[in-house]
């Protein structure tokens, strides 16, 4: 079994947050109250998620086992609140079939980020610890077609994961085969590319087996009879895949819902950091703001002390400062607190008003693998 049960939780915590502020459309038809998702988890966990906001319940099925045994799937059930924060908080109250690692008591309780139509991000918290959750709406198959920049947000081997010398970040490309089925093509970099270093890992996307549609945006991809990977398109242009246990997953935005980092000035966010290689908190909720220094745009990027309130950390923060546009990868400079920097790769999207950010980047001075997941207050 693997470990990520945790993370999972903390999905259909996203989920219920989602359907919640949709919920503000009091909805004629019950039907539309209804959300789906799908969602990606270190190592390789596969959520696929319900969400009610006509009586702020949601249902989630974690697969974490492989792709195409359901024998040892387990379906979480529960409630969610949304916090004065903006964050979500859900609360367990059923799992079946029942096991001593999820509690169904209400006693196991998660944080979420809702990004409405777009994607969901979670952060365990409480007596459940693991790894961050993305999660993407379900789209159509339409959504499919397009060039995306992604990045590992969720890598399958933990600690031991460098993006300055292992696979960071790429871009790819999805094609109309015309048979039902989709071509993969694009370029895939490690993290020392962006700051003119050796570019450890600089190589095209090699021998990828063709993706299938399936409904609502949702793609597989098998190889040899076995499904390899699993995806998720949306309308506004984001998008995941889990390549199974031990492989990690991606995010991805759609570069034709690109905006500049000029457009950032006087803008604030707020979201989560993911830290794969801290023992506790890998997932800490951050706040991000940015202005035009009359050269580039400057972002202040600091750590929310008090996720229920939003309150920040009052003497910790840090700088990031974007240099260039590499084909919708921003690249630039990120000022930590010892005053040491690092180099970052960034993606922005913006669909009906609400922008987002994914950012990779490694902390200072351990050289530790971050990523940024935020959303325009």
């Amino acid at each position: 079994m693997k470990n990520s049960f945790i993370l999972s939780l903390a999905i259909i915590f996203l989920f219920g947050t989602a359907c919640k502020d949709d919920a503000s459309n009091d909805p004629v038809d019950p039907s539309a109250g209804i959300s789906t998702f799908k969602g990606t988890q270190s190592p390789g966990d596969v959520w696929d998620w319900t969400l009610n906001s006509n009586d702020n319940t949601f249902t989630c099925v974690w697969d974490h086992g492989s792709f195409d045994d359901e024998s040892d799937d387990i379906t979480v059930q529960g409630t969610y609140t949304v916090l004065p924060s903006g964050f979500l908080e859900c609360t367990i109250n059923g799992v079946a079939p029942s096991t001593p690692d999820i509690p169904a008591d209400g006693t196991a309780w998660f944080y979420a980020m809702h990004l409405p139509d777009m994607a969901m991000v979670i952060k365990p918290e409480g007596s459940i610890k693991g790894d961050i959750i993305a999660a993407v709406a379900a789209g159509d198959c339409s959504d499919v077609v397009g060039d995306y920049n992604y990045f590992n947000i969720a890598p399958g081997n933990g600690e031991k994961y460098d993006p300055n010398t292992e696979e960071a970040y790429g871009r790819a490309t999805f094609l109309d085969n015309g048979d039902g089925t989709y071509e993969i093509h694009g370029d895939k970099y490690s993290l020392d590319c962006a700051n003119g270093g050796p570019c450890t890992v600089d190589t095209g996307i090699q021998d990828s087996p063709a993706a299938v549609c399936t409904e609502n945006g949702a793609i597989v991809i098998s190889s040899s009879g076995s499904t390899v990977t699993e995806g998720q398109f949306t309308k506004s242009g984001v998008m995941m895949l889990d390549k199974g246990e031990g492989n990690g997953g991606v995010l991805a935005l759609s570069k034709a819902n690109a905006f500049e980092f000029d457009d950032l000035d006087g803008l604030e966010f707020v979201g989560l950091a993911y830290l794969p290689a801290n023992n506790d908190n890998k997932t800490v909720p951050v706040h991000l703001s940015f202005e035009d220094d009359g050269q580039t745009i400057i972002g202040t990027g600091t750590k929310i002390e008090n996720i229920n309130t939003g309150a920040l950390e009052a003497d910790e923060s840090v700088s990031m400062r974007f240099d260039s546009n590499d084909q919708g990868l921003m690249l630039g400079q990120m000022t930590h607190g010892d005053g040491k920097s690092t180099y970052f790769v960034a993606s922005f999207l913006s669909s009906e008003g609400k922008k987002i950010i994914v950012l990779s980047s490694t902390s200072s001075p351990d050289n530790d693998p971050f990523i940024l997941v935020v959303a325009s207050k």
